[in-house]
């Protein structure tokens, strides 16, 4: 069960890094500037929202396994016209319907997690899948900068529908049938609107899902800006740019290593995420400070920083997930969509927003990382805050 779920989440990573190494060609081919081709990886992830409003709320009344594959259809489909577009607005509508399938197929996997496990177990198995997953986002950097070399950026997307055909295959054949169905009826929209609403006025989970997604978009303001700070600014080559990713995914594997142990050992979800947040301020805080004495300080001081801000998504992501689906039981589907949308479209403004401010230095990126943070921070004080010492009152809850 991790392996398929693992496999289904992979399509995020797979369909957001693996393209990276390519987008100054892409900006080439399509006649068009790159920070255009960086608007591509926001637009995913509104699509990516959509998609999972619509998955999460269906696959509470029809199931999880119909809503997975019909989303690996839509997937395919969009990945097939992605590797014969010819301009940067076809990219952009492509991407859009791309992520709308994604974003179905992958909300999902934390709805399923729901169903068979509760608890610790839950968090232990959002680590468990973040282990598994930890490989996709080191490796995806470097199979697109081979395919590039190979076939050019087309060839990236060629690869990517045959890995959303062998999904749909495994997904048909293994992920278990649902273990309940509902007749969709006339009053279906009151009846996911009611479900999102319960959802949406927990206010002890809010805080959660707040930092959970302004996490995220500190990571994605960097996955914005990394080509043309990294590639551009320090002339780093695509292969060089895929390398120097990984470092970023080991740093988050080891962080999400040390998850799962202390969770094994008992710890409480928030206990760990408490040192996700101050690592993470630390590194983006540090990082804001070179800059600003700098301008553009040593390579390797800016990339340690990176890998410290983005690899706390492995103390982070698993734990906040944990800790906000704790409140809900019958409306899991829904609650993990609620979660998606806010990430996505969260760090899809974001990462539109450091398009906007790109002024052709580093400070941008690093600014946007630290803003972020800041940002989830503070809506987690003041949603969850009675929550959270409630939590560290009584850790025997998980």
């Amino acid at each position: 069960m991790a392996t398929l779920l693992a496999m289904l989440v992979a399509l995020m990573p797979f369909s957001i890094d693996t393209y990276l190494p390519a987008m100054p060609q892409m900006a080439g081919d399509l006649g068009s500037n790159i920070h255009r081709i960086e608007q591509s990886l926001s637009m995913f992830l509104f699509g990516v929202a959509v998609g999972q409003v619509a998955g999460g709320a269906v696959s509470d009344i029809k199931g999880r396994k119909p809503v997975a594959l019909v989303g690996l259809v839509v997937h395919a489909v969009s990945l097939f016209g992605l590797t014969l577009v010819t301009t940067a607005d076809q990219l952009l509508l492509l991407r859009a319907l791309q992520a709308f399938g994604a974003g179905m197929t992958v909300v999902v996997v934390g709805a399923t997690v729901r169903d068979y496990y509760e608890g610790r177990q839950a968090a232990q198995m959002f680590a468990l899948i973040g282990i598994i997953l930890m490989i996709v986002p080191l490796m995806a950097p470097m199979v697109g900068s081979l395919l590039l070399a190979l076939g050019g950026w087309r060839a990236i997307f060629g690869f990517l529908l045959v890995y959303t055909l062998l999904l749909l295959a495994l997904v048909a054949r293994f992920l278990p049938k649902p273990l309940k169905t509902e007749k969709i009826g006339a009053d279906i929209f009151a009846v996911v609107a009611g479900r999102f609403k319960r959802v949406l006025r927990t206010r002890a989970a809010m805080g959660y899902l707040f930092f959970q997604a302004f996490s995220f978009a500190s990571m994605f303001a960097f996955l914005t800006e990394s080509s043309f700070v990294y590639m551009n600014l320090y002339d780093v080559s695509p292969h060089g740019y895929a390398w120097i990713f990984a470092l970023n995914i080991i740093t988050m594997a080891t962080f999400n290593r040390i998850t799962a142990w202390r969770l094994k050992s008992g710890s409480h979800p928030q206990s760990i995420l408490r040192w996700g947040i101050i690592v993470q301020f630390a590194a983006n805080a540090l990082m804001v400070l070179q800059v600003l004495l700098l301008e553009l300080p040593p390579l390797w001081a800016l990339v340690a920083c990176v890998m410290l801000s983005v690899g706390t998504q492995g103390l982070v992501s698993a734990n906040t997930q944990a800790c906000f689906m704790s409140y809900f039981k019958q409306e899991s589907g829904s609650a993990n969509a609620v979660l998606g949308v806010c990430q996505s479209v969260i760090a899809a403004s974001m990462g539109l927003l450091t398009t906007w401010l790109h002024n052709g230095s580093a400070l941008v990126m690093a600014g946007m990382m630290l803003t972020a943070t800041v940002c989830g921070i503070v809506l987690l004080w003041v949603c969850s805050h009675q929550a959270w010492i409630e939590n560290d009152k009584n850790k025997a809850m998980f």
